[in-house]
């Protein structure tokens, strides 16, 4: 999975710009801080499924390095963005999990912005980084 930053401004009202540095032209607004983020994400999925569709290519993130000297040139709050994997590559499967769980899966999932897929696929990444079954730099994808 890759991460890229995104930049976050606020505009002479009260919203919030989120632009995404790598996509040229590729921005958005939000009326919160908290729901920067999902927008974010929202927007680079939808970036990387045109791009995909229409046969361009994805670009690769840019060293953090350079984009947070280029944040704080511009007063903006840089965040990391995951962009998801095409629906392509991924397979669907049925899980049987004890309700209880699946409850307190679907509250974590929503307080983190993500789905019931995406924390369980967090989840799974993590348990197999701790068995030294994936590269440890893709633990957080």
């Amino acid at each position: 999975m890759r991460y890229y930053i995104a930049l976050l401004t606020k505009d002479g009202g009260n919203r919030y710009c989120i632009q995404l540095p790598d996509f040229p032209g590729c921005a958005t607004w939000s009326d919160t801080l908290a729901d920067a983020r999902l927008m974010a994400e929202r927007m680079l999925a939808e970036e990387i499924e045109l791009r995909t569709a229409t046969g361009q290519i994805i670009p690769r993130p840019t060293a953090a390095e350079w984009l947070l000297d280029r944040a704080a040139r511009m007063k903006a709050i840089p965040i990391v963005v995951a962009a998801v994997e095409p629906i392509a590559d991924r397979v669907s499967v049925n899980v049987d999990l004890p309700a209880g769980l699946v409850e307190r899966v679907d509250e974590c999932a929503r307080e983190r912005g993500v789905d019931r897929s995406g924390l369980i696929e967090k989840a799974a990444r993590l348990a197999l980084w701790e068995a030294g079954r994936v590269d440890r730099g893709n633990a957080g994808a």
